[in-house]
């Protein structure tokens, strides 16, 4: 773990991991989605601001609903603590600014999410990457001999696990004063489903039908790995509501079946205005 990722010598300024990497993950999100912008013919000096914008209403939603979910834990909204994020508050909060922003400029809103969506499978991984050096947003603990077991990882004293282990899970037998019990390291999980989720934008992409495609292959991808990695193996995995079902099993189908809709209406409607 490597919560500082540096100081700046003479000044004493200490770069977050996790600030650093949500950086670098929307520069090369915001370069990405220019790229392919101008590759298909879309106005991108336009639509460079429309994406500042959206990633600022995406961020500010994340933390906002992040801060309703846990109104106990305090926090300002402007902050971009690890951890302290709602994926799923981001992620209507950005598409709600992109959809009125395109409607403003006279631009297809599918056609430019669909430039958005490599680049944000890149910034995935990277996010991924700077969460596992926060130590923030850590997976379960897995006994030994659990499936797993062999990637799991351990956690410095002082790190948010090595805390959470000694304070509200008192007795597991491989925790120590220097190291937390072992984890699945969801955070390095998901940087590699951001890869999967890049190479299923390239693909879709190249073969794509109508316009939009490449977005919905992209969210429902990432509703999936949501799915797979957060419930059950995230240490704040969602309540349990039938057997070994959770509540974030059932929103998971709820977005697909949303998507699907959504992919049956963009691709009638590209059909319709195809000429005969």
């Amino acid at each position: 773990m490597r919560p500082i990722l540096v100081e700046i010598p003479g000044l004493g300024w200490e770069l977050q991991s996790y600030g650093v990497a949500m950086g670098l993950a929307l520069l090369v999100a915001w370069f990405v989605a220019l790229d392919r912008a101008r590759r298909d013919g879309l106005p991108s000096e336009s639509l460079g601001m429309l994406f500042v914008f959206a990633a600022f209403a995406g961020i500010v939603g994340a933390r906002g609903l992040w801060l309703a979910q846990h109104p106990n834990v305090g926090g300002s909204l402007f902050t971009l603590p690890a951890g302290g994020l709602s994926i799923a508050g981001g992620v209507v909060a950005a598409l709600l600014v992109t959809a009125i922003g395109c409607l403003r400029r006279g631009v297809s809103t599918a056609a430019w999410l669909d430039a958005v969506a490599p680049g944000f499978a890149a910034g995935l991984t990277i996010e991924g990457i700077g969460a596992f050096l926060a130590g923030s947003e850590f997976g379960r603990y897995v006994a030994p001999g659990d499936l797993g077991y062999a990637l799991a990882v351990r956690f410095p004293a002082g790190s948010p696990v090595h805390d959470y282990h000694e304070h509200l899970m008192a007795g597991l037998p491989t925790f120590t004063a220097e190291l937390s019990a072992p984890v699945h390291p969801v955070q390095l999980y998901a940087a590699a489903m951001g890869l999967i989720i890049l190479g299923i934008a390239v693909v879709v992409r190249r073969r794509r039908s109508y316009p939009g495609q490449v977005a919905v292959a992209v969210l429902a991808a990432f509703v999936v790995s949501r799915l797979v990695l957060e419930d059950p193996l995230r240490f704040d995995a969602s309540a349990e509501i039938f057997g070994v079902l959770r509540l974030g099993h059932a929103s998971a189908v709820g977005l697909l079946l949303v998507l699907a809709l959504a992919a049956g209406i963009l691709r009638r409607r590209a059909e319709a205005e195809r000429p005969a």
